[in-house]
């Protein structure tokens, strides 16, 4: 049994696992006893809870609080449900940054499985640590996976810079002509190269203040920086090539050419998804 069972009511029985704590309220029975109806989530589904026997001194913690569950799982004629009897915070662990995002959050969430498997395929252990510290931090991650990619031109709906960002990573894997390492990097400058927009667009389809005054190309590295400096304390090589895949473009001063073509791969991917999913212009 996993939290994938459990959320997806394949299970009945005692269980542990750990979710994000959702619309925790507190209720009365009928006789007047205080209980606690919740929701618990991951990437694969949500399950309704109940806390029925609560303490004086029990904490219940707040709305998408990351939490460590004990209990057991039982059936009720609309589906599976949760009779908890321990819920306390818990720290994420690397493996379940991406399972811990949840499902109602991101407006396309077939996807999350392919931003969990893009992960697990980085061997190097300075990168895959830098991508999961950067998307284990909610600020940054919940946006990612909801923001559109544009409000007009590709992928302009919710979700739609997660896609735009996978389809890059895609693209990048494809090409068997450099060393592993060197690819790696690549992958990772795909999958964060468009992450400015969180701070130029909603979900909500709307742009925000800062994305009026300025492009998202400007905020990327601004959104990474803290990541990228610890980055550079394990690996300053990779910190500092990777900040060249995501920034370059071409100009006077390299007549058009980069240092390592992989900066034009990761360019052509990212117009290649774009164009893609161009919409078409009005008549």
């Amino acid at each position: 049994m996993n939290n994938s069972d459990i959320s997806r009511g394949r299970y009945s029985g005692p269980f542990t696992g750990s979710f994000r704590l959702r619309r925790p309220f507190q209720r009365k029975t009928r006789d007047g006893r205080a209980y606690v109806q919740m929701v618990l989530e991951d990437m694969n589904g949500s399950m309704p809870a109940y806390m029925w026997r609560l303490q004086k001194e029990t904490a219940i913690p707040a709305d998408l609080t990351c939490v460590q569950v004990n209990g057991r799982i039982r059936w009720r004629r609309d589906g599976a449900v949760a009779d908890v009897v321990q819920v306390g915070k818990t720290e994420k662990v690397a493996e379940d940054v991406i399972h811990l995002v949840p499902r109602s959050i991101c407006p396309l969430p077939w996807l999350l499985p392919f931003l969990q498997t893009i992960i697990g395929r980085i061997n190097s252990p300075s990168l895959r640590h830098f991508i999961m510290d950067v998307l284990s931090n909610d600020s940054i991650a919940f946006p990612f996976v909801s923001c559109p990619a544009s409000l007009r031109f590709h992928h302009n709906y919710p979700g739609g810079l997660l896609r735009h960002s996978i389809e890059c990573v895609q693209m990048v894997e494809r090409y068997r002509e450099f060393p592993q390492e060197k690819k790696e990097l690549a992958i990772a400058g795909a999958l964060f190269h468009d992450i400015g927009k969180i701070l130029t667009m909603t979900p909500q389809m709307k742009r925000t203040t800062l994305g009026a005054a300025l492009d998202h190309d400007k905020l990327t590295l601004e959104v990474l920086a803290p990541y990228l400096r610890r980055l550079h304390e394990k690996w300053s090589t990779g910190a500092a090539e990777l900040r060249y895949l995501m920034t370059w473009r071409p100009g006077k001063r390299d007549r058009g050419i980069p240092r390592t073509p992989l900066a034009n791969v990761l360019l052509a991917a990212d117009r290649v998804s774009a164009g893609i999913d161009r919409r078409p212009e009005s008549p």
